[in-house]
């Protein structure tokens, strides 16, 4: 949601490395049992004998190298570096960040580089730009969020229509084309976010001063300025290069109680209350005029690590979205989509973001899932539109098996990649997209800040190289970056599980394979599976279509969307693994047999 990525797409870029091959892999990356390293993932091999062990103790991470088998001797690894007991805090994050080959640091000429730059804006630079501090600009961000790359205003106009601004940090001034921060940046893609830490793209003082839209500090942006009629119809369009003052640093959860009316008793301006009450009378047009078109709304509840002090999973916390994200969601669309048409409009070469329909023999297989459930998916002339997605995720909506038609219809879309061609996006019904609002995190909105000053200016845009080639190495770095962020989660979820053995717990069917289904429990703590030995004594005939398992004597049946109460069985920590078993006097553990073998279609 891995490939191998092509050649550098700039010069100048360090060589692309590889995500996943089909050789075997020369570093081995596990924990030292006694005189073996036994891999983290099972797809990397079985456990491997240790010739040389170092520093390295019983239940240490160790990164190995192997020392490929010969005719007389079989396979060996050597232990290179030890990463500390695999149960201390932060090993769990530091093991993910070696698997998948983030860059941790950066090289030394980037830190000199950044430490370089001039803190003071200069009064050349400020004198160029056009200044926005009326309506007052605000960044509108999570609790705990790391970078403010972002800030908003609204402002009602004459004939009931409203002016936005989004106004975002203007990266591309302090990093410019091939410097040492920019090809560092190439290398890494985007920032990547764990729940203890962030590895980011640009070096910390670019990220969390220079370049994050502080309150009552000047900083340096490029804005979007966008007219809307009262029906929330574009009128104008125009970009600028800017500065601003954030008035203020708003979390999610205090704007949402400004728009509820129950913000009285915040530190708020009155001027800032107002302009967020015009934002959401835009917010209200945007999200109607979009979900008119036929754009899919995936509103998935964003969980939350808790962590104590020293990084260990605590609990799980579900934010549901409210009416600040949907706001936040709606302009920066609106932004993005503005650019995109903008640029495309021109011919000016960048990396869009393309969303392209889906696979029709997924979609097949959604509808009948849908079908099973009494649900309909429709499409038109055999094609389905973004529309038909969202209208199947209405009707579905409030039934318990809710989440998963949601996960499913996201399964089936396909993965949204970066490409010079503007090829529209199918889930936002949007034929003009790319990405323009995070360039402190994502490669792709930096060069689109530049090409569109270069565009808007008529100068010359600095030379990108291989633009497919980027994109792809993008998308790459992206679906890596995703990769890694679950499977630390993933990892946290089962420790935390750990000691709970024999503890029964409510789940939620999630997925059904031929060798069990797998359990989402309750809170969204964890998943396991349940295999398929462990779901009565008969034979289960699994049905691909049917998402179900289905017993051949009794006819009990194991659907995707089932509610299920479920018993731990076995927590593996190393493989990050939860075993569990039916909770349910029709699902009896299997007995030993003599002379006979369980057998199962």
């Amino acid at each position: 949601m891995r490939k191998t990525r092509r050649s550098p797409a700039r010069s100048g870029a360090p060589p692309a490395r590889a995500v996943r091959s089909s050789e075997p892999k020369k570093e081995l990356i596990g924990i030292l049992r006694g005189s073996i390293v036994e891999p983290f993932d099972a797809d990397d091999g079985p456990p491997v004998a240790v010739t040389s062990r170092g520093n390295a103790r019983e239940g240490d991470a160790v990164v190995a190298t192997r020392i490929p088998a010969t005719r007389k001797h079989a396979e060996e690894a050597k232990i290179v570096e030890s990463l500390g007991n695999v149960e201390a805090p932060g090993v769990d994050g530091e093991v993910v960040a070696r698997r998948h080959h983030l860059r941790r640091t950066f090289p030394e000429s980037v830190r000199i580089h950044a430490a370089r730059i001039d803190r003071k804006i200069p009064e050349a630079e400020l004198k160029k730009r056009e200044r926005f501090d009326r309506p007052s600009p605000v960044t509108i961000d999570g609790e705990s969020a790391r970078d403010f790359d972002d800030a908003i205003a609204v402002e009602e106009a004459a004939g009931g229509g409203c002016r936005l601004y989004v106004h975002v940090a203007d990266v591309s001034y302090y990093v410019k084309a091939n410097d040492p921060i920019d090809k560092e940046a190439t290398a890494r893609g985007t920032s990547v976010y764990f729940p203890d830490r962030v590895f980011p793209m640009v070096p910390e003082r670019l990220a969390d001063d220079l370049c994050s839209l502080r309150p009552g500090e000047d900083r340096l942006v490029q804005s979007v300025v966008i007219d809307y009629d009262k029906k929330g119809n574009v009128v104008a369009t125009r970009f600028a290069d800017g500065v601003i003052r954030s008035a203020a640093r708003l979390t999610y959860t205090q704007v949402a109680e400004v728009l509820d009316g129950n913000g009285t008793r915040l530190p708020i301006a009155h001027d800032v209350v107002a302009m967020l009450r015009s934002a959401e009378v835009l917010r209200a047009r945007l999200e109607t005029r979009r979900r008119a078109r036929g754009s899919i709304d995936f509103d998935l509840p964003a969980p939350t690590i808790l962590l104590d002090v020293e990084g260990v999973m605590t609990g799980i916390k579900v934010e549901q979205r409210n009416k600040a994200h949907r706001m936040i969601e709606e302009f920066m669309l609106a932004a993005n989509e503005a650019v995109a048409a903008w640029m495309s409009s021109r011919h000016v070469p960048c990396l869009f973001r393309v969303h392209e329909a889906p696979d029709p023999v997924k979609i097949d297989g959604l509808a009948a899932f849908a079908r099973s459930l009494g649900l309909t998916l429709r499409t038109k002339g055999g094609e389905i539109t973004p529309g038909d997605v969202q209208r199947l995720l209405d009707e579905a909506e409030g039934l318990p098996a809710f989440p998963v038609v949601t996960q499913l219809a996201l399964r089936s879309m396909k993965q949204a990649r970066y490409a010079p061609e503007d090829e529209g996006h199918f889930g936002l019904a949007a034929p003009h997209y790319l990405h323009f609002t995070s360039p402190i995190r994502r490669y792709p909105d930096l060069l689109v800040h530049r090409a569109l000053r270069a565009a808007r200016t008529r100068h010359r845009a600095p030379a990108t190289g291989d633009l497919e080639a980027l994109g792809e190495s993008c998308s790459t770095f992206e679906r890596e970056a995703e990769a890694a962020e679950r499977e630390l989660v993933d990892w946290k979820k089962v420790k935390f599980l750990r000691g709970r053995e024999g503890e029964a717990m409510d789940g939620l069917v999630t997925g059904v394979a031929r060798f069990g289904i797998f359990v989402q429990l309750a809170g969204g703590i964890g998943e396991g599976l349940v295999r398929v030995q462990r779901l009565g004594e008969e034979w289960f005939e699994f049905d691909p279509v049917r998402h179900e398992m289905r017993g051949a004597k009794s006819g009990r049946t194991f659907r995707l969307g089932d509610a299920l109460r479920v018993k731990i069985d076995r927590v593996d920590t190393v493989l990050r693994r939860v075993d569990l078993s039916p909770v349910d006097d029709r699902a009896e553990a299997p007995r030993e047999r003599k002379g006979k073998k369980r057998r199962r279609r």
